[in-house]
């Protein structure tokens, strides 16, 4: 099983890539948010996750540790498979995700192509008990408030302000949620981290 890959991105198309470690390349599924991060012939470190079917060995990789954590969730969901996993992983932050799962907010997961209403909600009844349980207090849901809400404003506020997806994504994940900052506070902390 390989869990982690450092090397040389050699080729790099939309969701795949080829990362040469060791004197072998090798062929990674990745979601969009690793995609618009790597150049070719620049290194990479990716978490890995193995797929093994009966006829397939297939790679997963992701930046963080986080994705990583959430794809493996998510692919236990009945109906959703690697490429589902990883569709849902590149329409959305993994703090965008979790809240929305959190706050039950289908609209962030049924971004990804192929996912429709009813594998949104299993989605959300699967993940939820084991999102509270591992998130606590810190990331409950605020009183008053929709957890997803707030970070879907911030996200679409800042691709209105020219940001890409991925720009948009970073400056939501900077954001102190647990302070529960308003809209205005969480747009303003995401413009900071990304330096404007």
């Amino acid at each position: 099983m390989i869990g982690y890959l450092r090397g040389r991105v050699v080729r790099a198309a939309e969701d795949q890539m080829v990362i040469e470690a060791g004197g072998v390349g090798y062929l990674v599924n990745v979601p969009v948010t690793v995609r618009e991060r790597v150049r070719v012939d620049h290194e990479v470190e990716l978490h890995v996750h193995t797929h093994v079917r009966e006829d397939q060995i297939a790679l997963y990789g992701f930046a963080s540790l986080e994705e990583l954590e959430l794809f493996e969730l998510l692919i236990q969901v009945d109906g959703v498979g690697p490429r589902v996993g990883l569709a849902i992983l590149s329409a959305a932050s993994v703090e965008v995700l979790k809240r929305a799962i959190l706050a039950e907010e289908v609209a962030p997961i049924r971004r990804a192509p192929g996912v429709g209403p009813r594998t949104a909600q299993k989605v959300i009844i699967d993940l939820k008990p084991r999102l509270e349980a591992e998130a606590g207090p810190a990331i409950g849901r605020p009183e008053g408030a929709t957890d997803g809400e707030i970070p879907r404003q911030v996200e679409t506020a800042l691709r209105g302000l020219g940001f890409s997806a991925l720009e948009a994504r970073q400056g939501v994940a900077a954001v102190d949620w647990a302070a529960r900052p308003t809209a205005e506070a969480a747009l303003a902390a995401a413009l900071k981290a990304l330096g404007r």
